[in-house]
C-alpha cells in the first residue's frame, strides 16, 4: 500500500524497510525488534493490541496520493524531505561511491560520457547516477513544499 513512498522515502535518505509480502505479525515482529515507525494505510492492522497500546508506533498513512502522503509524513514526523540519494531504492541498502573508470562497461556508454558521479549497491548490483530522472525525483520533493 506504500511501497512507492518507501522508495521516496529512501530517496530522501532514511532507512525504510519495506517487504510488501510481509504479514502483520512479522511487521508487529520486526518494528518492535528495530524500534521502526509503521506506515501503513491498513486500518484494520491499527486495530492489533500492539498499535492500540502504543507498544508500536505507527503513522497512518491517510492518501492514496503520493505527494500527499509525503506532505504528511513531513508534517506529522517533524522530518524533512528533500533529495539525498545515498540509498538503493530496492534494498534500502546504504550506496557506495565508485570511480567512474570502474563503470565503464556497466552502464550505458551515454551515462558513462554525460555523469561523473556514480554510487553503487552491492546487494543489489546496480548503479545510481543523477541522470534526468533526478530532476523528477527533485521536482516530486519540491512540489511538497
Amino acid at each position: 500500500m506504500v511501497g512507492k513512498l518507501a522508495k521516496y522515502l529512501r530517496m530522501a535518505g532514511y532507512d525504510v524497510l519495506y517487504i510488501n509480502t510481509a504479514s502483520d505479525d512479522q511487521i508487529i515482529k520486526k518494528a518492535g525488534e528495530s524500534d521502526r515507525i509503521v506506515l501503513t494505510r491498513d486500518s484494520l492492522m491499527l486495530a492489533r493490541r500492539e498499535f492500540k497500546k502504543g507498544i508500536i508506533k505507527y503513522l497512518f498513512i491517510k492518501d492514496d496520493k503520493l505527494k500527499n502522503q509525503l506532505n504528511q509524513i513531513e508534517s506529522d514526523l517533524k522530518v524533512l524531505l528533500k533529495p539525498n540519494l545515498v540509498r538503493c531504492i530496492e534494498c534500502n541498502r546504504k550506496l557506495i561511491k565508485v570511480k567512474k573508470e570502474d563503470v565503464k562497461n556497466k552502464v550505458p556508454p551515454h551515462v558513462y560520457k554525460t555523469q561523473q558521479n556514480f554510487l553503487y549497491c552491492k546487494k543489489c548490483d546496480k548503479y545510481y547516477w543523477r541522470g534526468t530522472h533526478y530532476d523528477n525525483i527533485r521536482n516530486t520533493f519540491l512540489s511538497i513544499k
